[in-house]
């Protein structure tokens, strides 16, 4: 047991590269919605992390939608997408109705999760593009091959963990990524979700389903009280069951619910 807790607080401070890191069990939060996960916070000014179960902060998981992120901003620097009014054409596939699905724009695209939008810009990017940005991006270990260009980051063995994810978020807030530090900051206007006189609340959500293991995501960061707040919550239903409903709305509400417990948000 001794040495099982050692072994944990090297590997937080590996994770945390020095930094100061304070564990806290947010557990009641996921039990109440059947999940078992870990989350992960990234306080900048007092440079501290806050984390529930690190071990699990340090496992690589496919990254599923919150690849959004990155893909945005790798398709403006290279040109795939103009700008942020760009509009994907109509989808080949059909809706329930029966009528093709309709040209929507970027930001409608990454509110509906469009996949064939973001699969378009994959496409458009490339393997070799592909390859040498998420390199600089330093986006976990991402395998991008002809195979699976489309797909890479809901299946295969692309991986990400949290402290890799709030490291590259922290990076992109701070505009310090190899990107113009315009498309930076175009790309993370577009992941806006809440807005508030006492807060604005921005991040992304995304899952994936490997065999009979569901898995997802919801990150982002919160700007309160002149201070930046970068998370990155992981979460899996306990019975291992596919994504139900408490698993889709559930983590959002249960960061949000973290962030209240930390004095970030309001009740």
């Amino acid at each position: 047991m001794r040495f099982l807790a050692l072994f944990l607080l090297l590997l937080s401070g590996l994770s945390a590269r020095g930094q100061a890191l304070t564990e806290r069990d947010f557990k009641k939060y996921f039990d109440s919605y059947g999940l078992r996960g870990s989350f992960l916070l990234y306080d900048q000014k007092a440079n501290r992390y806050t984390a529930y179960d690190v071990a699990r902060c340090n496992q690589g998981y496919l990254p599923g939608a919150t690849f959004n992120i990155p893909n945005v901003l790798i398709g403006l620097e290279t040109g795939v997408l103009p700008d942020t009014s760009f509009v994907f054409p109509a989808q080949d596939q059909k809706r329930d109705d029966g009528k093709l699905a309709p040209a929507v724009r970027l930001g409608a695209a990454l509110r509906q999760n469009c996949q064939p939008c973001m699969q378009q810009i994959a496409q458009e990017v490339g393997v070799p593009r592909y390859q040498q940005a998420l390199l600089r991006l330093k986006f976990g270990q991402m395998v991008v091959t002809p195979e699976v260009l489309q797909t890479f980051w809901m299946g295969g063995i692309s991986r990400i963990s949290q402290f890799q994810m709030v490291t590259f978020l922290r990076h992109l807030y701070a505009e310090k990524l190899p990107p113009a530090p315009r498309n930076q900051a175009l790309t993370k206007r577009l992941f806006l979700l809440k807005s508030t006189p006492q807060y604005k609340l921005y991040g992304a959500s995304g899952w994936t389903q490997r065999a009979k293991l569901t898995n997802g995501w919801f990150v982002g960061w919160l700007e309160q009280g002149g201070n930046v707040y970068l998370f990155a919550l992981n979460a899996e239903p306990k019975d291992g069951k596919p994504a139900d409903e408490k698993f889709i709305t559930g983590r959002q509400i249960i960061a949000e619910q973290i962030l209240q417990e930390l004095a970030l948000l309001p009740n």
